[in-house]
């Protein structure tokens, strides 16, 4: 409802709801109490919705003077008690009817109602009662200096004002794959509730590439057109050099489409992101910013997570993507890492990105903004330049063996470095490459970490599950990072309807995602070890590398990773999840109606789906081409 009157920031993870639209609904349920009983029902819903806006938005005065105005129309009085701040928990039977789910503000001594907080020294049986793990402060992180009052979620939705949700999931992280997967189960109908540390879209990070098995589901989501059109290279060859300069072999992207029914998809991270931002917010999810979580109540009966503001938020299934560093990955298997970080796999890389204008400028090479994808490789490092955002920005990556005491790599993939020292390591290699470095400054430069995924993805409470870089980071060879956690996503909702979208049937479909999800990531991460391998010893052969290379041996270039683009993810869960599940609990009774109705909420129709070029590329862009303007 909000957002028929909203105001879309430029960030795109926000959609808030003016002062007077506020006003116009709370109108809008006051008057309702005057009418019939039916009508009258829907008001302390919708009161306890626009109050939980108020709160979000810093509108007190509003709610204040609803609450006030509450009392002469007869509703119940919560608003009072809401917009004062005081904590309403109404019974059990009471939130399943309303649909509700209710938080609290956690005191020193007590974390959930009922629930005595441990001492160091308890043991607690997981799997009876649940168990609090308490995540340290991160030192690069400080918390705002406000809090938000904490407010119940469920009374609106787009389904309806009185609708309960079927399943109440909380995110942890809003990357790829936490949007993915809030995106995926909003799809489903779900309540989603996303939980981000930071106050906003990340600054960091430069160019991502999506293969054909995102995009095509990017694209039946109704964001990958959207995701093409504000940021996406529409160039249509990726070319391969020697380190000189000379040519040795090219990938025609365009032929992707034709082969595998959907496009790659290449632009800035933070733009793509902003895509799906946005596409979460308009279905309803409610992406809470600066909302770190500190604590994880691993429970068989109700998860729950805690912020460091002390609210408690409970669901029916939590989903954690909080990153390659993933703080919380230590729930997975402390007695195997302990918390400790990845080992270094004895590579580092270097990327940045910078607007176009001073490339452009420069005639040595103003053509690297072609939409060309170009690739320089050496023994042991290669370099890669990538095109973004319709050639208004230029993004690269320089991948290299370690070499002791020198340009060390830092654990802090945030930590920007002058650019001197990888432009001494590149001396002699193409001018044209060294022309264009030369107009970076600095760049970020982080150690790449041997990736192999984690043991158990899914807590021992069977409701809290791990996806995308905490459980199973890529090579950035591998060109998968991204796609994989659109897929982890994805999968993951549908797994959840396919099992039958009852908080009863969560953990039967944790694990059968993590049974599907766990040998394609496998593949993915052999790939991208196999595709570095390949780079960086094609020219071990001096002649190799002294007269060219013959097409023969140049074609084992091409991207490996293309080998994944034809598959699709949730029509694969849609064919399989049965026989899985079945595998896993033989008593386990599956009907087609669950397939039909996943199947339906998800816009599949089952069998890989194909798009064509023009179904991929922007209607602008086609206008144009063809002669029309």
């Amino acid at each position: 409802m909000f957002s028929q009157a909203s105001t879309l920031t430029s960030s795109s993870y926000f959609i808030t709801p003016q002062t007077d639209e506020l006003e116009s609904l709370s109108a809008f349920a006051l008057g309702t109490c005057g009418r019939s009983k039916a009508s009258r029902a829907m008001a302390p819903p919708l009161f306890r919705a626009i109050h939980a806006a108020a709160r979000r938005h810093r509108q007190r005065k509003l709610a204040r003077s609803l609450a006030a105005r509450e009392a002469e129309y007869g509703v119940d009085g919560e608003g009072e008690a809401l917009a004062a701040g005081a904590v309403i928990d109404e019974d059990a039977g009471s939130r399943e009817a309303n649909g509700n789910e209710a938080t609290e503000r956690c005191s020193t001594d007590r974390l959930v109602p009922g629930v005595d907080k441990p001492q160091p020294s308890q043991e607690l049986d997981v799997g009876a009662e649940g168990r609090w793990i308490k995540l340290p402060k991160d030192r690069l992180y400080e918390p705002p200096e406000e809090w938000s009052l904490p407010e119940e979620h469920g009374d609106l939705a787009f389904g309806g004002l009185n609708e309960p949700a079927a399943l109440r999931v909380i995110v942890v992280g809003t990357g790829f794959a936490g949007l993915a997967a809030a995106i995926a189960c909003a799809r489903q109908g779900y309540s989603v509730t996303a939980c981000e540390r930071s106050a906003g879209i990340s600054p960091h990070g430069d160019s991502i590439l999506f293969g054909a098995n995102a995009s095509r589901i990017l694209y039946r989501w109704g964001v990958g057109s959207d995701m093409y059109r504000r940021g996406g290279n529409r160039g249509g060859q990726w070319v391969f050099k020697q380190q000189d300069g000379r040519p040795v072999f090219t990938q025609q992207l365009s032929d992707v489409v034709n082969r595998y029914g959907a496009p790659i998809l290449q632009g800035r991270r933070s733009t793509f992101l902003g895509c799906l931002g946005t596409e979460a917010r308009l279905l309803g999810v409610d992406i809470r910013l600066a909302s770190e979580v500190v604590r994880y109540w691993d429970s068989r009966e109700e998860p729950a997570v805690v912020l460091r503001g002390g609210e408690v938020l409970r669901a029916d299934v939590i989903i954690v993507a909080d990153g390659v560093h993933s703080a919380a990955r230590r729930l997975l298997t402390p007695h195997v890492r302990n918390g400790s970080p990845r080992q270094p796999s004895g590579y580092s890389i270097y990327r940045s990105a910078i607007p176009s204008g001073k490339l452009r400028n420069d005639s040595r090479c103003s053509h690297l903004l072609d939409g060309t994808i170009r690739t320089w490789l050496g023994k042991d490092r290669h370099v890669c330049m990538y095109p973004m955002e319709n050639g208004t920005s230029i993004a690269f990556t320089y991948t290299h063996r370690d070499v002791p005491d020198q340009c060390p790599a830092s654990l802090d993939w945030r930590d920007r470095k002058p650019i001197a020292g990888m432009l001494k390591e590149l001396e002699g290699w193409d001018p044209v490459l060294l022309a264009a470095l030369s107009h970076f400054a600095t760049s970020l430069h982080w150690t790449i970490l041997d990736e192999e995924p984690e043991q158990e993805w899914v807590r021992a409470g069977g409701k809290i599950c791990f996806i995308g870089d905490s459980v199973h980071a890529m090579m950035p060879t591998a060109f998968q990072g991204g796609s994989q956690a659109i897929e982890d996503g994805a999968a993951a909702a549908v797994c959840l309807a396919m099992a039958g979208g009852r908080p009863e049937d969560v953990p039967l479909a944790l694990k059968v995602f993590e049974a599907m999800r766990r040998p394609r990531v496998c593949v993915a991460q052999a790939l991208g070890q196999a595709q570095q391998d390949i780079w960086h010893e094609y020219f071990d052969d001096p002649s190799q590398r002294d007269d060219g290379a013959r097409s023969g041996t140049a074609a084992s270039l091409h991207p490996i990773s293309f080998d994944l683009y034809g598959y699709d993810i949730e029509d694969d869960v849609l064919r399989h999840f049965s026989e899985v599940a079945t595998a896993i609990d033989v008593n386990v009774h599956l009907n087609k109606q669950r397939t039909a109705e996943a199947a339906q909420k998800a816009n599949i129709a089952v069998g890989v789906q194909r798009l064509s070029l023009a179904d991929c590329m922007d209607c602008d862009v086609l206008w144009e081409e063809s002669g029309a303007v």
